[in-house]
């Protein structure tokens, strides 16, 4: 399997899982990609998710030394390669409407198309060893797996435009001067500081951490009048939520939540 997908204690942790190819795109990749992702956000027992790559490596974009037979831009039909292309984006969108706090745990390169895998995510936690590059133009092309689309909304139209016109080569730290990153850490701690994180995440109330998931993609996507519509209802809907009975006595009580997966059914609709 080039993807490979484990849930555990309400965790989902996603692998690339192309070793050998530092977990270069393919055709396989995306299509399993695809599947772990739409996996993890219809498990109502996942509350988290991580995105890592098997080895020394997250993921470095497009193959250039594969079979082209492999590869999602063949380089034979153009129609072809322009539905394949439009098949493969699907992920991207996938990950950034999944219903799910996600943190993308990185280690050596992320570049192209993996540079955008990682930046779908809500959280990008680095080893300080990582590299990255938005790497397209370097190879001739313009960029697919919409990076510039998540470049500009990630970091704003100049610096956006910076990185994406000049692929240069970025270590963790200026990454994370960039705006691309949350964290950077040693490459020892990165396993152990992403778990702490995860952890943290899955143990929130869920309707709580899905609500202000959606209200911080439509902060981007809907004008004011139309945004605070949303988050009035899901603010309501939390409210009224075993989520918020099970904070208030945990509170009185002073103990730590335990909060039901099955109460994301009663807010289904926010």
């Amino acid at each position: 399997m080039t993807v490979l997908y484990d849930a555990i204690d309400g965790v989902a942790t996603i692998t690339l899982n192309r070793p050998e190819r530092r977990n270069a795109v393919s055709r396989e990749l995306m299509s399993d990609f695809e599947q772990a992702v739409n996996r993890a956000a219809a498990d109502a027992t996942v509350r988290a998710v991580v995105l890592t790559g098997a080895g020394a490596d997250f993921c470095v974009g497009r193959d250039h030394a594969s079979d082209p037979s492999s590869r999602i831009v063949e380089g034979v039909s153009a129609e072809a390669d322009r539905v394949r292309l439009r098949s493969a984006s699907r992920v991207i969108e996938a990950l950034i409407d999944l219903p799910k706090p996600s943190i993308a745990a990185i280690r050596g390169g992320c570049a192209g198309g993996g540079l955008s895998f990682a930046l779908a995510c809500d959280l990008r936690i680095s080893a300080d060893t990582a590299v990255f590059n938005s790497a397209f133009v370097a190879v001739g092309f313009p960029g697919d797996l919409a990076l510039p689309w998540i470049l500009t909304r990630v970091l704003g139209t100049a610096k956006a435009r910076e990185i994406m016109l000049f692929p240069d080569k970025l270590s963790a730290s200026q990454a994370l001067a960039h705006g691309l990153l949350t964290e950077v850490v040693g490459v020892e701690n990165l396993d152990s500081r992403v778990h702490a994180l995860v952890r943290r995440l899955a143990d929130s109330a869920p309707m709580a951490i899905r609500g202000a998931r959606m209200n911080l993609e439509e902060a981007v996507r809907r004008p004011l009048p139309e945004y605070l519509v949303g988050e009035v209802d899901r603010l309501i809907g939390a409210a009224y939520s075993p989520d918020a009975e099970e904070a208030r006595r945990a509170f009185l009580e002073k103990r730590t939540p335990a909060y039901s997966t099955s109460n994301l059914s009663v807010g289904a609709s926010l």
